[in-house]
């Protein structure tokens, strides 16, 4: 609220509610119930570093992918636990990640499941970073809450007991979510309409159609170079 550049959007505020307050916490200590998410968030308490991939794909975990909370909780946190935090690129990357401004592609959305597991099918970075689930075959190592209960058992991890069960269904929330980014940037427009700031003014003229930049044009002709 007050920041000129960014779309205003009505995120969950963890100051004022007590199940996101919860929720942020959880995504803190890597409790989310979603493997490759709570190992990232577990490297980074560990080593304070995170593979750019990763930062995007938890900012986009906590924002408009799942949690729906305020970036700025995440930014705030990412200050804290980086090594190599620097404010101003922090801050701009979860506005970004956000798309409460410079990108604007809601839709686009990274999956706490599917992306991890192209690049690592059998999920040794999570059995490096969550290792009460080091014994789970490959093919519930992303989505151990699906695997049978004779498999839980085998890996002596019971899915509720020693480790959690999602807080978050990914597939309803991720579509809710799109719908309230929709309708925040509905109302970004009408109070341009109004005389609010234009897209142009508050995004530094980005197209929200491809969240690429739009060159002005020149405000004078170029100067000739005179001929020797």
């Amino acid at each position: 609220e007050g920041n000129p550049i960014c779309r205003q959007i009505p995120w969950r505020d963890p100051s004022k509610d007590p199940q996101a307050a919860q929720d942020l916490q959880a995504w803190k200590e890597g409790r989310t119930g979603f493997p490759w998410v709570d190992a990232c968030m577990r490297q980074l308490r560990d080593e304070g570093w995170l593979h750019h991939l990763a930062r995007h794909a938890v900012a986009c975990f906590l924002t408009r992918g799942d949690l729906w909370i305020s970036w700025e909780a995440g930014a705030a946190h990412f200050d804290e636990a980086l090594v190599d935090a620097d404010w101003a690129i922090n801050h701009g990357n979860w506005m970004w990640l956000s798309c409460s401004c410079f990108f604007y592609q809601y839709f686009r959305c990274y999956s706490p499941v599917s992306f991890a597991k192209k690049y690592d099918p059998q999920g040794a970075f999570i059995r490096r970073y969550v290792p009460e689930l080091k014994d789970f075959p490959a093919r519930h190592i992303y989505e151990p809450w699906r695997a049978p209960i004779a498999d839980q058992n085998k890996a002596k991890c019971r899915i509720g007991t020693d480790y959690p069960k999602p807080i978050v269904d990914h597939g309803s929330a991720s579509k809710s979510n799109m719908g309230k980014m929709a309708a925040a940037y509905e109302a970004h427009k009408h109070g341009a309409a109004k005389g609010g700031p234009s897209d142009g003014e508050s995004d530094g003229g980005s197209d929200e159609r491809s969240g690429k930049g739009r060159r002005g044009k020149a405000s004078a002709p170029a100067r000739k170079r005179k001929k020797a």
